[in-house]
């Protein structure tokens, strides 16, 4: 994904990410406007779409626990009729705007977190505008 990674990265200058999220910024190097810790332990996200997200973003998703990938917390998508057996430690990337998605329950005993990033939908449009929000918008003659 070149051409988004380089659009990441210009929101990334554009909006100062590295004044906000600091050293981190930096020693992480990742472009990405927004971070969700799901630290559960028990993490099971129901099948959703993250329409507020930008539909062109990619979105990645870091896996940890303690589970078994082959029986459980698989990550379910439902348009391509996928189930994917992500175990500790994989990264998967995917359009998380475009797809519903979720993952599988978890069985007792066994405990699952994600680290998810992505750019929001509502970044792009305000930098697109020129740094307004869409309502303050005018049309010009």
């Amino acid at each position: 994904f070149p051409e988004v990674a380089a659009l990441y990265e210009l929101v990334s200058r554009d909006l100062k990410l590295q004044d906000v999220f600091g050293p981190a910024a930096s020693k992480f190097n990742l472009p990405f406007a927004a971070h969700t810790f799901n630290l559960g332990p028990h993490v099971q996200c129901l099948l959703h779409r993250d329409s507020l997200n930008w539909p062109r973003g990619i979105c990645p998703v870091i896996v940890f626990g303690n589970f078994d990938h082959t029986t459980s917390g698989q990550f379910i998508m439902v348009e391509p009729k996928v189930v994917l057996e992500l175990q500790h430690g994989d990264v998967f990337i995917f359009l998380s705007s475009l797809l519903t998605h979720g993952n599988a329950p978890l069985r007792e005993g066994e405990e699952r977190m994600s680290w998810t990033c992505w750019m929001a939908g509502g970044l792009m449009r305000w930098i697109a505008a020129g740094h307004q929000l869409v309502n303050q918008l005018t049309t010009r003659a």
